[in-house]
């Protein structure tokens, strides 16, 4: 076997299992809206505007390949644009509460400009990704990073041949 698959598969069993992973930033998701519109009232109803998606971690991760699996939950929106002082009090929120969840509390900033901002914050344990940001509209989405299947954690081991 490869021993560059071992190791990225031994990181990757050091980690819950894509089961485990989901529940737990389904929390985050659910506990982020909730913050953001306590802190900021504009910031409600949230809408979501498409279903969520999964895929394997075979690009981040070669020969990984169905052995693990990434997800990103629906995104969130609020229609309208967040004034500029209102996204640094977002960010503040979102940074307070990614942090209990392994997140780096302050945000990668993509994009600032007056009236249009998009940033992202990153787990340090999971590669897990918050994106938030704002100009037509407020958005905000909660991603997974790669998390071996159940199966897969229970094998221990990397499958031989890459599939399900």
């Amino acid at each position: 076997m490869n021993t560059d698959l071992d190791s990225v598969f031994a990181m990757l069993m050091q980690r819950p299992d894509i089961d485990e992973a989901t529940r737990h930033y389904q929390q985050l998701d659910n506990e982020l809206l909730q913050a953001l519109s306590q802190a900021i009232p504009s910031l409600s109803p949230w809408q979501g505007d498409d279903d969520g998606s999964g895929s394997s971690c075979g690009g981040d991760y070669p020969g990984i390949d169905f052995d693990g699996d990434t997800y990103s939950f629906p995104s969130h929106f609020v229609t309208g644009n967040l004034p500029d002082a209102d996204y640094e009090k977002a960010l503040e929120v979102i940074g307070s509460v990614a942090q209990r969840y392994g997140f780096a509390p302050r945000p990668q900033r993509l994009h600032d400009a007056p009236g249009s901002h998009d940033a992202m914050f990153h787990n340090v344990n999971d590669d897990g990704e918050i994106s938030f940001g704002t100009a037509l509209n407020t958005s905000l989405r909660v991603s997974l990073g790669c998390h071996l299947t159940v199966e897969a954690k229970k094998r221990g081991h990397p499958s031989s041949t890459g599939t399900p």
